[in-house]
């Protein structure tokens, strides 16, 4: 049972690279996601990248960083993945509550396994497209303390540096070049 839904919340606004806007569009449906697919990033929330898409483009990369617009980059396109992706991002908005924004966290405990997997495969991929090959920074999505905790550890073994950028629910990781 959906107890926690709200619909006072507004969609969420997707821009999605590498990914057909029907395809999109069609996980929303499917699913019935209160997501919006923009046509440009200055229109979204969040990007949706399939993997090695938004390294072909760097500009597209720095703009999204520029509007602090989260970057979640997924494997394939394939329905499952996009469904679980917006689901993804609609949770880290949500953050499960109606916490407002810069509030902190209530509950933060351990993260849960396959968000703490998902999390660690953001940053791997981040660090082995952008971060090494084109000597960029990259900002991972916001994520709880206990996976910043996983990620930052990944980075180390990368012999990179990374720093803790937000407030409350939206504190994520950046990652710098060596």
């Amino acid at each position: 049972a959906a107890a926690s839904a709200t619909p006072a919340v507004p969609a969420l606004r997707i821009y999605g690279v590498g990914v057909a806007a029907q395809q999109l569009e069609e996980a929303v449906r499917r699913r019935q996601l209160p997501v919006e697919v923009v046509e440009e990033p200055e229109q979204a929330d969040a990007v949706l990248s399939v993997r090695g898409q938004l390294g072909r483009d760097p500009e597209l990369r720095r703009q999204a960083r520029d509007l602090g617009l989260p970057i979640l980059v997924i494997k394939s396109d394939t329905p499952h993945q996009l469904q679980r992706a917006m689901e993804r991002l609609l949770e880290r908005r949500q953050g499960g509550g109606d916490a407002v924004e810069g509030e902190e966290p209530v509950g933060v405990g351990a993260a849960r396994p396959d968000d703490a997997h998902a999390a660690l495969e953001e940053c791997r991929l981040a660090v082995e497209q952008v971060v090494l090959p084109q000597g960029r920074p990259v900002e991972l999505l916001p994520r709880n303390e206990a996976v910043r905790a996983l990620q930052a550890e990944l980075v180390h073994h990368y012999r990179l540096r990374s720093a803790v950028f937000g407030r409350g629910r939206q504190q994520r990781l950046r990652v710098f070049p060596a």
